[in-house]
């Protein structure tokens, strides 16, 4: 036991030397248990205390999931989306079907056992009547067993369809997690843009607060009129407004993360985190459809697919040819008349199901149609994920070059901003002039930061395409444990 292991270690024994001496470690320990009993037992029922209570402090406590980056966003719905859980876990039904189809190559055993009770006045085993007394009772333990040999390579391709079904659905694994990887990444940078947008929105009604004061103060002596000072109370009421809808944007943007995730607990979600300051050009279009094309988990899997779809062809016409097995069985058969005697039996057996109602021409024909319809859908998804990797290019390209607009239009604000309020100080410009540089300069940091997160959304998009999303699917559950 372990817990008396670290007891004679703790007095100087090792397990040799107990075992050598028990004598002397038994006089050693009831000497020591004597001397130190009173201390015991105070002892025992605090220690048995924490010891229930550890647990439960243990699971008691919060799990957090706040300044969360990207990578740990990413590492969390890997382990949580459930989305990603359920893909994972078909693998293991997939590779139960090619279980369950390979087992035809082995030998069928079955056992049979029965006891049965007859009339001894019944008719004789060709129908009439009998003077002899027949059996009353009779007792039959057999095995037996068939060994398939040949089959028309049904079992073959059955099972080689089984296989390719599950690294198909291994492409599909990895397709759902490069879908995941997007779908966090948008939720990331679209919680991020909230974050930066209360912000703005903050710093703008801060500004449109101390402009509001100066106007009051101005219309208090006699400076402006009370337009101005209307018009500044309303520019407030204004930027308090988009406070408020921002700060609603950023909470409803951390339940999407949340729920992108798959996070089990209900708990708050927040992140840590800025937007990027480098925008690289997204790269050359072609090459990037090459790279789609040798890289997609989609286009891979439809690949998988197709060849699968032939094997079940090929399984289906194995019905055209006879089916060749061994056989045999032996068994024990007693009788209450006649008493016990062993029987046994062996040959090779062919079946050949010459008229099945146009059974296996059905079962060819729809093999053929699914096969069919997955080169179309091939030839579909082909042109629709080109037209979806030029929208993301798209999307990248011209976030990029918004970026370096909007900065420019956000010094140029700046800019005007400092001149309308340094010139309304000193009577040279109206307070229409100050607000509407404010509304144009919030309006370009707005713009910024939309452009900014585009381009992140662009980006990820084109990763996902080509096949390079950012999160690895991981091993699929075993045994209902996690992965």
């Amino acid at each position: 036991m372990p817990g008396c292991a670290g007891l004679a270690e703790g007095l100087g024994y090792t397990y040799e030397r107990v075992k050598e001496r028990p004598a002397l470690f038994s006089y050693h320990l009831r000497s020591i248990l004597m001397h130190d009993y009173p201390r015991i037992i105070l002892a025992l029922p605090l220690a048995c205390l924490m010891a229930w209570s550890a647990p439960g402090l243990a699971q008691a406590a919060p799990v957090h999931y706040q300044a969360l980056t990207l990578d740990d966003c990413l590492s969390l719905a890997r382990e949580q989306n459930p989305v990603l859980a359920a893909s994972r876990e078909k693998i293991n039904e997939l590779v139960a079907d090619y279980q369950a189809a390979r087992s035809k190559f082995f030998p069928r055993l079955v056992l049979t056992s029965f006891y049965t009770r007859q009339p001894p006045n019944r008719f004789a085993p060709g129908g009439g009547f009998t003077k002899i007394e027949l059996f009353k009772r009779e007792g039959y333990t057999g095995v037996a067993g068939k060994q398939i040999i040949f089959d028309g390579l049904k079992t073959y391709y059955n099972t080689q369809a089984a296989r390719t079904g599950t690294q198909s659905q291994k492409q599909e694994v990895q397709r759902t997690a490069d879908e995941v990887a997007y779908t966090v990444t948008e939720a990331y940078y679209r919680l991020l843009e909230a974050k930066e947008n209360l912000q703005v929105a903050q710093d703008a009604l801060k500004q449109r607060q101390e402009f509001g004061k100066l106007t009051e103060a101005f219309y208090n002596a006699g400076k402006v009129t009370n337009l101005d000072f209307v018009r500044a109370k309303s520019q407030v009421a204004e930027a308090e407004q988009a406070v408020v809808e921002t700060q609603n944007a950023q909470h409803l943007a951390k339940e999407i993360l949340a729920r992108t995730l798959g996070l089990k607990e209900q708990v708050p979600v927040d992140i840590k985190g800025q937007i990027s300051r480098e925008f690289a050009a997204a790269g050359d279009l072609k090459a990037l459809w090459q790279e789609a094309l040798k890289n997609n988990p989609e286009m891979k899997k439809l690949d998988l697919d197709i060849a699968q779809s032939q094997n079940l062809i090929k399984a289906a016409r194995g019905g055209y040819f006879p089916e060749v097995s061994l056989q045999a069985g032996s068994d024990v058969r007693h009788r209450d008349l006649g008493g016990t005697k062993p029987e046994w039996i062996a040959g090779i057996y062919m079946e050949y199901p010459f008229f099945e109602g146009g059974l296996t021409r059905a079962q060819v024909g729809k093999a053929s149609s699914q096969d069919r319809q997955l080169l179309e859908k091939k030839r579909d998804r082909l042109d629709g994920l080109k037209v979806d990797l030029t929208a993301a290019w798209k999307d990248q390209e011209n976030a990029r070059q918004g970026v370096a607009a909007s900065r420019q239009t956000v010094a140029a604000n700046e800019e005007a901003y400092a001149s309308a309020q340094a010139l309304y100080r000193v009577g040279r410009a109206i307070g229409l002039d100050v607000l509407q540089a404010q509304v144009d300069l919030t309006a370009a940091r707005f713009n910024l930061i939309r452009y900014a997160v585009a381009y992140e959304i662009g980006k990820a998009r084109i990763r996902q395409i080509t096949g390079k999303g950012g999160l690895e699917p991981g091993p699929p559950r075993e045994g209902g444990q996690k992965p």
